[in-house]
Formats: C-alpha cells, structure tokens, sequence
C-alpha cells in the first residue's frame, strides 16, 4: 500500500504509518512525504484548521499512483468562549473519496490566551516561552510546550487520524459500513 501525505514533518509521517498499521492491520506499506501547501496561516484559526488539512490532502491527490493521500494540520479554535488546539486530518482514498476526523482540543493555557488577545501572534508567544524556558529550537511540539512534557501534540495527530481512517476500517457492526 502507498499512502502520500502533505507534509515532511517526520512526526506526521511516523503517525500516518502508525496509525495506518494499528486501524488497517497493514504491514507492507510505504509512506512518502511531500511539500503540499496548506494554504492557511502557519497557525491556523478556526475553519482554517481543517481548511489547510484538505489543502494538503487535495494537492497530493493530484499525484496519481498511491492508495490514500493525507493531509493533517494543527490549529487554534474557539469553542464556547475558550481557546483550543487541536488536530484535522482528510483522507482522500485512489477513488477521490474523502473521510475527516479532528482530535479533542487542549485548552490553551491563559497566559497564551492574554498575550493573544493584547494582539501578539502565537508563534510569538511561544518563543518568547521557549527563550525563558531555555527550550531547544527543535522543540516544536505546542502541546508539550503547553504542558511541561505531560502531553505531546502527537497525541492529537493520531486521534484525528484515526477517526477519519476508522470510517473505512469498520467492522461488520459498525454503522460505517452502510455509507
């Protein structure tokens, strides 16, 4: 099975493989990263979020040849007058047939919340974070930043994932099976 997603990040490529062995039971698989354009702000708000998921997800089903084409995307929404992150996943099989999934949110913690009300961009706020903090540059991981470790953003990509991927692995009781 060949599967494309929209991205080189190698954190959302080691999640479609994993989450595509654990929900498909697939061993022989290859999954191939590409440079896909979102096409939302690099911190996605709202509609955006599943916006630059299908973006990707679109834009490597152009490529013909593979079995799924992915796109998965991080961003901030507003829920109920809270800020969340969370995760959107599209997946469009060989035949242009779409599933989406998004992920339980993680509510931003207030801190964040203030300095992007007073107009500072998120991407801002968390260097500034990662300079007080001493955090490495590599260390792009939101929800880990947000949490001190306790949780990782890798939580979301896999739960956005696998509820798109689960509508085509059903099983015999489940209610996808009559789409």
């Amino acid at each position: 099975m060949k599967i494309i997603i929209g991205t080189k990040n190698q954190k959302k490529i080691d999640v479609t493989l994993s989450v595509f062995s654990s929900v498909l039971s697939i061993e022989d698989m290859v999954v191939e990263g590409r440079n896909a354009l979102s096409g939302v702000p690099e911190a996605p708000h709202n509609q955006e979020t599943y916006q630059g998921a299908y973006n990707r997800a679109a834009e490597c089903y152009k490529e013909v040849g593979a079995d799924y084409y992915i796109g998965i995307e991080s961003g901030i929404v507003e829920r109920y007058g809270n800020i969340f992150e969370e995760a959107w996943a599209v997946v469009i099989s060989h035949d242009g047939t779409e599933r989406v999934g998004y992920s339980s949110g993680l509510m931003l913690p207030k801190t964040v919340v203030s300095r992007m009300n007073a107009g500072q961009k998120h991407d801002e706020i968390m260097a500034y974070f990662d300079k007080e903090f001493n955090l490495p540059d590599d260390n792009r991981d939101t929800w880990s930043r947000y949490t001190g470790g306790n949780i990782s953003r890798q939580v979301s990509l896999e739960e956005a994932l696998r509820n798109a991927l689960i509508q085509i692995a059903h099983s015999e009781r489940s209610l996808y099976k009559y789409q």
